[in-house]
């Protein structure tokens, strides 16, 4: 028993340290000893002692928190880790592949890093279309020998420099982790590398609790989710050989270099059907900072839904769907929202925000569109939100409820028991709760 506890903290340990926590040998003998005195089945107590131990830096605690539940994890839970972290290996290798096809001169090809076909995957659609379209008629223009290749090879890597220098907030170039465990490699991939200064600890910090100096980074962690999973979503609209559906157009493009003969046939997938968005934020006064996050992944995942309504609520309803132009200055755009707003601030009567969306927005309530309210449920008049809940429920696809409220309160309050009964709810007080429930639950 004694070994086996031993080899978990260890291993534990072992975690912390990948992801950024600094420990020595004397912090592990620490934790040791203290555990030694308490009973291994009560979790909190666990938990407690090895914190006090192994922690020593305020902003380590959240880190140390994710890092406890995923290694403490039950075993299905463990199990659905490792399964998603196979499967982030296989689409990133899938990635390379298909950059490495793409990115060739004359059917060869390209000298390139992984880094930088991870950049060329990651880079807008339109632009990586261009991209494609230069290396092809470059290819296939007149007197165009092997020689030519060093060339290109330059220009591609200028381009690519420069996307990974743009987007460099939101590119995850990070090595995968290797610890030589793939066990422990998939949790420090749950868990998420910060080493200092990293994201880790803003992912798991209550969205009410970031500080106002952490939110230029904050709102980087929000953009580099956002376009990762814009780059995820993308590569299941793009071509694959998986399916028999040829795309004529791509392959003529492609096999230009050859004199027209199809040497390369090029295939369509069937394209993800992409959501329609019906967004209901709660702006009263402990739920604007919330409103504001939420806001913003939704509008940097626009790319990957089909349409986007968004609303703001708290004594009644008011459409800002407008205000949201794409490329638009994200703080500059919530800036005029609240200067002309209303309704920020204020208490919250869902029921009559709920009312005001059916008699004036009843268009947009159709059987191919997700609403998702965003608020702790907190309202006035519980009883008619329910009916008006129950309501919107039976005019549209689903009713996604993104709670803000903790976890660990959810049994406590009455208003999350009632309206958890009607409609879906998931929790969504940290960035990676956000990324989590938009990821598993909407984005499909």
């Amino acid at each position: 028993m004694k070994n086996y506890l031993e080899i978990n903290v260890v291993r534990f340990i072992h975690l912390l340290r990948h992801a950024g926590i600094r420990i020595g040998s004397g912090e592990v003998i620490d934790a040791l000893n203290a555990l030694a005195l308490l009973d291994l089945s009560d979790r909190d107590a666990v938990k407690a002692a090895l914190k006090a131990t192994l922690v020593k830096r305020p902003g380590e605690q959240p880190v140390f928190n994710k890092a406890f539940d995923v290694f403490f994890a039950p075993p299905e839970a463990k199990e659905k880790q490792s399964t998603e972290y196979r499967q982030k290996l296989d689409e990133h290798q899938q990635q390379l592949e298909q950059a490495g096809e793409e990115l060739s001169f004359q059917g060869t090809a390209l000298d390139l890093s992984d880094k930088e076909k991870t950049v060329y995957a990651s880079i807008p659609d339109k632009d990586r279309e261009k991209l494609l379209d230069y290396i092809n008629k470059t290819s296939s223009g007149k007197n165009v020998e092997q020689h030519f290749k060093p060339l290109l090879e330059s220009v591609v890597k200028g381009s690519l420099s420069y996307w990974r220098k743009s987007l460099r907030d939101e590119l995850d170039l990070s090595d995968r982790p290797q610890t030589g465990d793939q066990d422990i490699d998939a949790l420090v991939d749950a868990v998420g590398s910060t080493g200092e200064g990293g994201f880790g600890s803003l992912l798991e910090e209550d969205m009410q609790n970031i500080a106002d100096k952490d939110l230029p980074r904050a709102q980087a962690l929000i953009r580099k989710l956002a376009r990762q999973m814009v780059a995820r979503i993308s590569r299941r609209y793009r071509q694959s050989k998986k399916h028999k559906q040829l795309d004529l157009r791509k392959s003529i493009r492609h096999n230009i270099r050859f004199g027209g003969t199809m040497f390369r046939l090029r295939y369509r997938s069937r394209r993800v059907q992409k959501p329609k968005l019906i967004l209901l934020c709660d702006v009263s006064g402990s739920m604007a900072r919330y409103a504001s996050f939420v806001l913003q992944f939704i509008y940097g995942i626009h790319a990957v839904v089909g349409s986007i309504e968004s609303f703001v609520f708290s004594e009644d309803l008011e459409r800002v769907t407008e205000s949201f132009e794409q490329g638009a200055n994200f703080n500059a755009t919530m800036l005029d929202v609240i200067n002309r707003s209303s309704e920020w601030g204020r208490g919250t009567n869902l029921a009559a925000s709920l009312r005001t969306l059916r008699s004036k927005h009843a268009h947009i309530l159709t059987g191919n569109s997700y609403v998702l309210i965003v608020s702790d449920t907190k309202t006035m008049a519980l009883d008619e939100a329910v009916r008006e809940v129950s309501q919107l429920k039976r005019r549209v696809k689903d009713i996604i409820w993104l709670n803000t409220l903790p976890q660990q309160e959810w049994e406590h309050g009455k208003t999350v028991q009632t309206l958890k009964n009607v409609v879906r709810m998931y929790p969504c007080n940290t960035l990676s709760e956000l990324e989590a429930v938009m990821r598993r639950k909407i984005i499909i």
